[in-house]
């Protein structure tokens, strides 16, 4: 039996949910499983108990992000009490969990860091610049080159961008995963709904869609395509200024969790004009609701779909992006053999039940 420190969420109803799963798989395997929680916050802890491991879930000091010294202190007395052999870290739950762990073991425990953000994608959403930003990088830089066995990367892009930002060769992938929540697919509209979601911010190519899209209606003046959005972010008021007299653009604003399935299943397709970015979530939540993709080839995830099977592809330039709403418009016929392989696809390469075989194998060599 090993001992393993998982720092993430520890819940079901959210992306952090491939972590909840994981817990609960190494536990069936006859593992100990520490989970620190940042949210939700336990207030006092819980053990569950398992045919032949269990789980023990706490949460930090405080509900506030663990940056402090008193984090560290926490932290060590949970380490003195459980020695964990694995640490896996996610987010700024990852730097204290791990670089303490591996201090405190004399370097024998075991770290994995995720690396969920690209640096590529970071630089075009945030305008960094001076000391204090370069301080961050080289003591991320050092994190990674001293205190981690492994960097996890949720696809190749990923692998790439940490060698390119942090010369740091140690990078395996493993597609994120989402929790499987279909449960039948109503796109029963007259018109074809192309739906966009996620964050309103530079990397994510909104303004160049928007622009695109009103440059084909312009174009097309009898389309019957309908471009939906829904989101918030930095470039919201722009969004709000570009559309406010097209007739085919419907803003949603930001969605609820909860209600983001039935609007991808209401869709005909999911586009994602990303500049860069890594394994969108929306494009895994897409292809479990049976949504196939429109998708930029500067994102992560198009390495991982095939052009004219569950997706079309595009650049993320204004041109191209014209282009692909001609393409969906000329080939609609294929939307529901699409709209199947989508499903299949993500069934594939995306379930929670495939990332927990084959990311606790490698935790647990």
């Amino acid at each position: 039996m090993k001992t393993i420190l998982i720092a993430h969420n520890y819940t079901e109803n959210s992306f952090a949910s491939m972590s909840y799963y994981l817990a609960h798989h190494l536990a069936d395997l006859g593992n100990r499983v520490i989970f620190i929680s940042h949210n939700p916050f336990f207030k006092e802890k819980e053990i569950i108990k398992k045919e032949k491991g269990e789980i023990i879930v706490y949460s930090w000091s405080t509900q506030k992000r663990p940056t402090s010294i008193k984090d560290v202190l926490w932290f060590s007395k949970i380490y003195f009490k459980y020695k964990p052999d694995v640490v896996v870290g996610h987010f700024v739950g990852a730097n204290i969990s791990i670089a303490i762990s591996k201090i405190l073991s004399f370097g024998r425990a075991k770290t994995f860091a995720y690396y969920h953000t690209l640096s590529d994608q970071i630089s075009k959403d945030q305008k960094h610049s001076g000391i204090k930003h370069n301080m961050f990088f080289l003591r991320k830089k050092m994190f990674y080159k001293l205190f981690c066995n492994v960097v996890v990367c949720p696809s190749e892009l990923a692998k790439l961008d940490l060698e390119k930002y942090y010369s740091v060769t140690k990078g395996i992938v493993f597609l994120n995963p989402m929790k499987d929540r279909f449960k039948g697919k109503t796109d029963n509209s007259e018109n074809i709904v192309i739906s966009f979601l996620g964050r309103l911010d530079p990397s994510k190519g909104i303004l160049d869609l928007v622009t695109a899209f009103k440059t084909y209606c312009d174009k097309i003046k009898t389309t019957n395509i309908i471009l939906n959005i829904a989101g918030t972010g930095s470039q919201e008021k722009e969004i709000k200024e570009l559309i406010k007299n097209s007739e085919n653009i419907v803003y949603f604003g930001g969605l609820p969790y909860d209600k983001i399935d039935d609007y991808l299943c209401k869709s005909h397709f999911a586009i994602i004009p990303s500049k860069v970015d890594n394994l969108p979530t929306v494009g895994l939540e897409a292809m479990m609701n049976q949504t196939p993709l429109l998708i930029s080839n500067a994102t992560g995830l198009t390495k991982y779909v095939e052009d004219g099977n569950e997706c079309f592809k595009f650049d993320s330039n204004q041109e191209s992006m014209v282009s692909i709403f001609e393409r969906v418009e000329s080939n609609f016929n294929l939307q529901p053999q699409m709209s199947a392989n989508a499903r299949n696809t993500f069934l594939l390469k995306f379930t929670i039940d495939n990332y927990c075989i084959n990311f606790s194998n490698e935790l647990l060599k």
